[in-house]
């Protein structure tokens, strides 16, 4: 009978002594994934962030956590606006095939850039002001490169204000540190 009591207890010891180590490796395991922010409803994970990042970083464009979380966050608000009036993009687009970006790309072409109009005398003080870099093209020659030009630098205006008023009136937590 000892022997099977001394058995019993090697085996209750060597199951204590092993699960101790699986103890002491969860209590050091790194973190693998955590909210960052939270967007209304929507929440951004540590993974999407550090995929964002690697993605940005490979095509070129040097970002940090922070501001690769400012642009996941503008994006969300945007896509859940695009949503909430039921934007989906060109009615050209397959349904199949229709991805964020053409969703939130048609709510900006709706919403933002629709409202957008440069006067004739606008377009013409910039050919004045920027002659030189047409190649004595007249006005005309040029007016539609000119206004598309000028509309763009009003968009990122406009979209920045409007991005601002998005997130004043939303419910954004983050936790990134």
């Amino acid at each position: 009978m000892k022997k099977n009591d001394n058995k019993k207890l090697t085996i209750s010891l060597f199951l204590l002594l092993v699960s101790s180590f699986f103890f002491l490796n969860s209590a050091y395991a790194e973190l693998l994934e955590r909210i960052v922010a939270v967007v209304n409803e929507d929440t951004i994970l540590l993974s999407e962030l550090k995929n964002e990042v690697r993605l940005r970083n490979a095509q070129g464009a040097e970002v940090s956590d922070a501001e690769a979380l400012d642009e996941m966050i503008d994006r969300k608000l945007l896509l859940e606006q695009a949503k909430r009036m039921r934007i989906e993009g060109d009615a050209e687009s397959d349904k199949s095939l229709m991805t964020d970006d053409i969703i939130i790309n048609g709510y900006i072409e709706r919403r933002v850039k629709a409202f957008i109009h440069i006067p004739l005398k606008e377009m013409e003080d910039y050919y004045s002001d920027n002659i030189g870099s047409f190649s004595n093209k007249k006005f005309y020659e040029v007016k539609n490169e000119i206004e598309t030009k000028l509309i763009e630098t009003k968009l990122k205006d406009k979209l920045q204000e409007h991005i601002r008023d998005l997130r004043k009136d939303s419910y954004i937590r983050v936790q990134l540190d």
